[in-house]
């Protein structure tokens, strides 16, 4: 496929000067961050919430709502790949197949999500990027089938034939990152959101008749942001969860509100 990649200018403060002039990375501002899917619908909210306090290159495949400069890459090449990562501080990977999942076969999952994912952390190991955010899923690990126990990161997979395609390639994903920031001077990190609300591709929160003592889903695509602009000012590592800050979620968040300073403030209380 024909790649048609806009250069923007490079030529500010990176982010290793800017946490040398700070002191502190938690006071960390303007980064140069690379935010891939922007088209998709969390992008253009992380794009919302992070444009007020760094420099942002917004990168997909179809031009983002809205946006006058930005690239264009297929994440599946990785030579284009390289070219967008290059002189950012940060990336954010949200790449993945959502509403254009009805139907997609295995090699669509594994060209756009496996490998896309894989040409970013190559990308960001050979460009000397020094930190990468995976956005994954709470189905990373597959659809638990139990209400009975909450889910936490490092649980044991539980995959089923449901949607398999989609949260195996997530799975895949999240190992790749994870091994790039083994091998490589990169903090990398995968956030795992889960039922995302409002996109138009997922279900409303609704308690079912038979619900258990963690049955809640959702989490709020404000909040999601939230989590990943806290999360590209901290020392974290690993892979972390975003859900509604409530005491029934199905996967844990705590441990994201304890190491990244997740404050999710979209919860809701009406439903019980």
């Amino acid at each position: 496929m024909q790649q048609h990649v806009v250069r923007t200018r490079l030529g500010f403060e990176t982010e290793s000067n800017l946490r040398n002039a700070a002191g502190s990375h938690d006071n960390v501002v303007n980064m140069r961050i690379l935010i891939t899917g922007a088209a998709g619908f969390l992008g253009g909210i992380l794009s919302q919430r992070l444009g007020g306090e760094h420099h942002l290159t917004l990168a997909d495949i179809r031009p983002p709502k809205g946006a006058d400069d930005w690239l264009q890459v297929d994440v599946t090449e990785l030579d284009a790949v390289r070219d967008c990562v290059r002189g950012h501080d940060a990336v954010v990977h949200t790449v993945a197949l959502v509403r254009d999942r009805e139907g997609a076969g295995l090699r669509a999952y594994a060209e756009t999500m496996v490998l896309g994912t894989w040409n970013v952390a190559e990308a960001c190991a050979l460009e000397d990027v020094g930190r990468l955010i995976n956005i994954s899923s709470v189905v990373a690990d597959g659809w638990p089938q139990n209400q009975a126990q909450q889910r936490r990161v490092g649980d044991p997979p539980v995959f089923i034939p449901d949607d398999r395609l989609y949260a195996i390639a997530k799975h895949l994903g999240e190992a790749i990152v994870s091994a790039y920031g083994q091998a490589f001077p990169i903090l990398a990190l995968n956030l795992r959101p889960g039922v995302i609300a409002g996109d138009g591709a997922n279900p409303e929160p609704e308690r079912p008749e038979d619900a258990g003592p963690y049955w809640f889903l959702h989490v709020d695509p404000r909040d999601v942001a939230d989590g990943i602009a806290r999360a590209l000012s901290s020392e974290a590592r690993g892979t972390y969860q975003l859900m509604a800050g409530r005491g029934d979620t199905l996967w844990e968040w705590e441990s994201s509100a304890r190491d990244l300073g997740y404050t999710p403030a979209h919860n809701w209380p009406e439903i019980r």
